[in-house]
């Protein structure tokens, strides 16, 4: 996809993807994240979109289907939370160090999500676009073999092999981190 094209879908769509994720996460802040999100996979899904007509309706899916899989995310986490502080804590509640700890130790592990992806898709590109796919996306791992014209088999190994890289380069910050 050229600069040039790029550029004119963004500034045609930009205000609808932005409404969608908005209206979906009821969050601006998470409603910029999710407007980025969808145009990064434009860039990189662009050339396997069949129908180039259908972009905003393309758009609206992607940022969509990334609003929900946010909301689930944090619902996880919540609830994840909320179970881990009892199991750790009884029914102690935390104090403010120990959730500006908490709270700093989370921001650790954003920034280090961020650079891994970063640098994944420095990396491979296509590994990247399969592990946004299927991990960030949630899109069906069937579903994106078929959209990149593989099979299921090849697709899952090359996700092993993105996991195994990432892995590899990145355990011992995330060791630092526990």
């Amino acid at each position: 996809m050229d600069e040039i094209l790029f550029n004119d879908i963004y500034d045609k769509y930009v205000n609808i993807v932005w409404r969608t994720a908005k209206y979906y996460s009821e969050n601006e802040t998470d409603a910029d994240e999710i407007t980025q999100l969808t145009f990064v996979n434009l860039l990189i899904s662009y050339e396997k979109i069949r129908n180039k007509n259908a972009i905003e309706s393309w758009l609206r899916t992607t940022a969509y289907r990334l609003a929900c899989s946010q909301m689930r995310r944090r619902k996880l986490e919540m609830l994840l939370d909320d179970e881990g502080l009892v199991a750790q804590m009884g029914e102690e509640v935390p104090g403010p160090d120990e959730l500006i700890f908490m709270r700093k130790r989370r921001r650790k592990e954003t920034e280090l999500t961020s650079t891994m992806l970063e640098e994944l898709y420095q990396h491979n590109p296509r590994w990247y676009d399969a592990v946004v796919r299927a991990f960030v996306l949630e899109i069906p791992q069937k579903e994106i073999a078929e959209e990149m014209g593989i099979r299921l088999e090849a697709f899952q190994s090359m996700l092993f092999r993105a996991k195994k890289w990432m892995k590899t380069k990145y355990e011992a910050d995330y060791r630092e981190m526990k």
